[in-house]
This record gives C-alpha cells, sequence and structure tokens, in this order.
C-alpha cells in the first residue's frame, strides 16, 4: 500500500499487528518517512522489553499530560517516553512510547486505567511527548472509524466479495460516516443518526445537496 505513495518525511501509525521487521526497515530506508506502532505480543522480544522500561518509569511525574470531560466521564491521558534497549534488535527503534489511560467519573471516581506501548524511529530532537500523544491520538480516530464500520455497519459479515464491490462499499460506508460527523457534533452516535436518516430520506438529500424531487 506504501509503494506508491511519496511518503517522505511522514509519520506512519499502524496498530500492532504491522509492527514488523520488514514494515519498519521499509518505511525508514526506503521511503524515508517515520513510524509509530503499536507493540503487543506479536513481537515478544520488543513488548517485554517495554514493559520492563514501563516498570521503570516514574509513575508519578508524567512527562505530558491532558484531561478531558465528556460522554459522561473524566479521561486522563499521561504519557512518557524512553529509550529502546539495543538488545530488541527492531530496526531503526529509537524510542518506547507508554501511554496510560485513566478513566473515571464526573464525580472523579476512577473506572479503569490501561497502559499502552508504542515504538518509533523517531527521536526526543523530532518530537516531544506532547507531540507523540498527539500522533498516538490521531491513530485512535482511525480505529474509531474502523470500529464504527465493523459494529454500526456490521462489515466484517458482508457478503460481497466480487471484483471492486468491497472497495466501492468501503469507501461508501466512510462517506456516510464522514457526512454525519461533518453535519454533527463529534459525540454524535452513528448508529442512531444512521436510523434517524433511514426513517427520513429528505434529510439524507439536504446533507448530500441534492434537491428533493417536487411531485405533481
Amino acid at each position: 500500500m506504501l509503494e506508491p505513495l511519496e511518503i517522505v518525511g511522514t509519520v506512519i501509525t499502524a496498530d500492532a499487528l504491522h509492527a514488523q521487521r520488514k514494515a519498519a526497515s521499509f518505511i525508514v530506508e526506503s521511503k524515508k518517512a517515520h513510524y509509530i506502532f503499536g507493540v503487543k505480543g506479536n513481537q515478544p522480544r520488543l513488548h517485554n522489553a517495554a514493559v520492563i522500561v514501563g516498570d521503570e518509569i516514574d509513575r508519578d511525574h508524567p512527562e505530558y499530560e491532558t484531561c478531558t470531560r465528556g460522554h459522561g466521564r473524566i479521561d486522563r491521558h499521561r504519557v512518557w517516553s524512553a529509550p529502546v534497549p539495543a538488545s530488541t534488535e527492531f530496526p531503526h527503534a529509537n524510542l518506547y512510547i507508554i501511554v496510560e489511560r485513566e478513566s473515571s467519573t464526573l464525580n472523579d471516581v476512577r473506572t479503569s486505567i490501561e497502559t499502552r506501548y508504542y515504538v518509533t524511529d523517531l527521536t526526543a530532537d523530532d518530537a516531544d511527548p506532547e507531540h507523540l500523544l498527539r500522533l498516538v491520538r490521531d491513530h485512535w480516530s482511525i480505529e474509531s472509524l474502523h470500529w464504527v464500520r465493523d459494529n454500526t455497519f456490521d462489515e466484517d459479515r458482508s457478503q460481497v466479495r466480487t471484483g471492486t464491490l468491497p472497495r466501492i462499499l468501503a469507501t461508501l460506508r466512510n462517506l456516510a460516516i464522514g457526512i454525519i460527523r461533518y453535519a454533527a457534533p463529534l459525540r454524535v452516535n452513528i448508529a442512531a443518526a444512521t436510523r434517524q436518516l433511514a426513517r427520513q430520506p429528505d434529510i439524507t438529500l439536504d446533507l448530500l445537496g441534492i434537491p428533493p424531487l417536487l411531485c405533481k
């Protein structure tokens, strides 16, 4: 997918599934770009080292922290960065990005906390912790899109397999999600909005800029 693209100097973010040595080398050496990969158990050496590094950071003093209120909860994101040990032997890996997400009720009672690990070829001079967190959160917005397609539109169970039809339908789903989010607040429930538009096709036509047919 990346082969025909001009991506010099850009940062490619990807799930842990794509945290592969070949992909890292290709992005940095062939495309002259950068990467941020999620780190999980499919790369045991990389993941184990990340967990060890995560145990050694000062949890009481994050390098950067955000706090947001919305959707009936308080979300805090804390981020740390740490050098990747050479023993991982992962191509061009310079930094671990360690992100802790804590969710609480609006009364500030903690309901969940999780830690995610990422690896990047970026250095501390290339991006500070605030920038690193922004890059990671931008990737989460892509994950959100796929979650809506998988769950609201039930894409995984689609039986369409012929020719370019799967790509066309995926494009149409993305278009529908984009239009709904553009026309409504970011917190809109895509499933509820889709049901409403199905009941009121005139609103759908209006969002698409298509004038309704006049009946005589």
